[in-house]
């Protein structure tokens, strides 16, 4: 697995901005506020964006997409995910139960 910590842009500070590959097969991406109290600020309620936790994404220009109006995003960003999704192989059993691995390419 996989977990940048982004910088926020401008405006957005009070995110907390994750992208990263999960060896389960997904990039994912989150956009939280995680200090936000509905019950003291109900009327400042921020944006999430989480994406690549229940559906599976497989390019990791989608999940860069999805965070880019809240994080500086490093230019070389996409090529690190692309390399640790080539690093982290999975296990997949074959239909026979044998052991076998596999990757996942872009």
């Amino acid at each position: 697995m996989s977990l940048y910590t982004l910088t926020p842009k401008p405006g957005y500070e009070r995110y907390t901005i994750q992208v990263g590959w999960n060896p389960n097969g997904t990039y994912f991406a989150t956009v939280v506020d995680f200090a936000w109290d509905p019950v003291t600020d109900p009327d400042n309620q921020p944006d999430t964006v989480r994406i690549g936790m229940a559906d599976a994404i497989h390019d990791s220009t989608e999940v860069l997409l999805a965070i880019e109006a809240y994080a500086d995003i490093p230019a070389d960003l996409a090529a690190a995910l692309r390399a640790d999704r080539a690093a982290h192989r999975q296990s997949v059993p074959p239909a026979d139960g044998a052991p076998q691995l596999r990757t996942c390419a872009d």
